[in-house]
């Protein structure tokens, strides 16, 4: 099931890449903890993608978000939302839906953006939860 799970983010990864879509790496740190990386679809939009270890639920934890910005909301930051899946390899398979909110900043003169991210959820495999995840983050952009 791992191999298939890091097979699958893999793709998603070269797929982003073979499209030309400008791409970002890097960390984010919380709940849970890894890998993020970033593919703008637009100036208003980009699809994230976090593989991780989650703390929490103590499992390997992929989760990947459609996000809307709303540039320059609050001065130079811009304002994040969007829908996405969750998915945590632990002794069986956990699924559910997150919404993401988060606050992005562009360092002036370099390609790095840190953001923070709130994102509520519902588990739904194998049973029916509220989650809640989150974290701090930095990206590199290409």
């Amino acid at each position: 099931m791992k191999k298939i799970v890091v097979s699958l983010f893999a793709l998603i990864v070269l797929t982003a890449v073979v499209f030309s879509a400008p791409l970002g790496v890097g960390v984010k740190l919380g709940e849970p903890t890894g890998l993020y990386i970033r593919s703008y679809t637009s100036s208003t939009s980009f699809a994230g993608i976090t593989a991780a270890w989650s703390f929490t639920h103590n499992s390997f934890t992929i989760q990947a978000d459609f996000n809307g910005v709303s540039p320059n909301l609050f001065g130079d930051i811009d304002f994040s939302y969007g829908a996405g899946i969750h998915l945590g390899v632990q002794d069986n398979l956990n699924l559910g839906v997150r919404f993401p909110l988060g606050l992005n900043f562009a360092i002036p003169e370099t390609p790095l953006i840190t953001f923070l991210e709130i994102a509520p959820g519902f588990k739904v495999i194998p049973d029916t939860s509220f989650d809640l995840s989150g974290g701090l983050g930095l990206v590199y952009s290409f």
